[in-house]
């Protein structure tokens, strides 16, 4: 298990499934101790995300942990958000405190360089979000690398069709430019320095169903959503299962249930950053490949695209350990007892 954990992320539902796990985990000493969570703009601007994060942080009863804004825009291309997946605050229908007064003045690179020079060796990095603060941080700082204890990455999608075009994860498709670089960055470092990618065929493999969820408010002493594709939509908070956690952990996965119906993907929530929180957190069972990554970064038809290399075609040196297996049900029980450390159940 990794002593500290540095997150980036764009919360979003999945990245607040993420840092709830982080948390909880944490409680029950199965867990890293969460340094400082930054924020990229992916899935709503960064400063809807970093006030996301403060409030999911907050409600999970960790309003200690520094929240920083970092990077607004991709490193050459225009912000995009997603309100059509997440909604248009970025938690679906989930309503929560949101306090500008509670982030950092601090501008995020200066969270993460500070962080890993205060404890070399120690803090693992996850970047759940678009790879912008990450590659400012390697031009700040080359040596980044042997500074954290790992990095884990969500992004990219190699053995499986992108989720925001035919060939593209949207992750790297935000800002391609900056998981070029990240990856050019660290090409030939020693093996156990490459980043950890969890890739769209390791995270969609994330299968989170209503009945999952019911499972855990079970665990966690709340009453059931009951959430079903029959169920007349409501937009709004609708969950009552007794606990404000479980509350807006319903409310947000109900709007990604219908995201993902819509979409023709089966009234389900693919939850690609509890995978990667896990893997970061030193808890997911999974088997690496080390390979060489590269992103398309010029072409509009596919930008975004990730390309990597198992069999060195290229000749060039490993630049990533790609996850190749999971276990998906290991994840939905760790994310439940997690959960149940912070509603009271999974605590002794």
């Amino acid at each position: 298990m990794t002593a500290r954990l540095l997150a980036d992320v764009d919360t979003g539902i999945d990245d607040a499934c993420a840092l709830l796990h982080l948390v909880g985990a944490h409680r029950l000493g199965a867990g890293p101790e969460l340094a400082a969570v930054t924020t990229t703009g992916g899935n709503a601007t960064a400063r809807d995300c970093a006030l996301n994060t403060a409030a999911v942080l907050d409600l999970a009863g960790r309003a200690d942990v520094e929240v920083a804004v970092g990077a607004e825009t991709p490193l050459r291309r225009p912000a995009v958000t997603t309100p059509e997946t997440h909604g248009d605050g970025g938690l679906g229908h989930a309503r929560i405190d949101r306090r500008p007064e509670r982030l950092s003045p601090r501008p995020a690179v200066d969270v993460w360089l500070d962080e890993l020079r205060a404890h070399p060796g120690e803090t693992t990095i996850l970047c759940t979000a678009p790879l912008t603060n990450l590659a400012l941080a390697l031009r700040a700082e080359p040596r980044l690398p042997f500074l954290a204890r790992g990095i884990v990455i969500m992004g990219g999608s190699f053995y499986h069709p992108g989720n925001t075009t035919p060939t593209a994860e949207w992750n790297t498709w935000v800002d391609p430019d900056s998981a070029k670089e990240v990856f050019a960055a660290v090409e030939g470092l020693p093996e156990d320095r490459l980043p950890i990618v969890c890739a769209l065929e390791t995270t969609e493999r994330i299968e989170y169903t209503p009945a999952l969820l019911d499972g855990l408010l079970a665990d966690a002493g709340a009453r059931p959503a009951r959430w079903d594709v029959a169920r007349p939509r409501v937009s709004g908070p609708a969950a009552d299962t007794g606990h404000p956690v479980t509350d807006v952990l319903a409310d947000a996965l109900r709007f990604y249930f219908e995201f993902h119906h819509d979409y023709d993907q089966g009234y389900i929530a693919h939850l690609h950053d509890l995978v990667a929180a896990q893997v970061a957190a030193g808890q997911a069972d999974v088997t690496l490949q080390a390979t060489v990554v590269d992103v398309e970064a010029d072409s509009e038809l596919l930008r975004g695209t990730t390309v990597h290399d198992d069999r060195r075609i290229w000749g060039r040196r490993p630049n990533a350990r790609r996850v190749t297996g999971c276990d998906p049900r290991r994840v939905f029980e760790d994310f439940a007892q997690a959960v149940g450390a912070l509603t009271g159940a999974g605590v002794g």
